[in-house]
């Protein structure tokens, strides 16, 4: 799937920050 309006980068950013928000909600 491809969203033209999402790019890869926003992607990455968003797995980025959720795994920095589960790893301070984490520990």
């Amino acid at each position: 799937t491809y969203w033209p309006s999402f790019r890869r980068i926003d992607l990455l950013r968003a797995i980025r920050t959720y795994q920095q928000r589960e790893r301070r909600f984490g520990r």
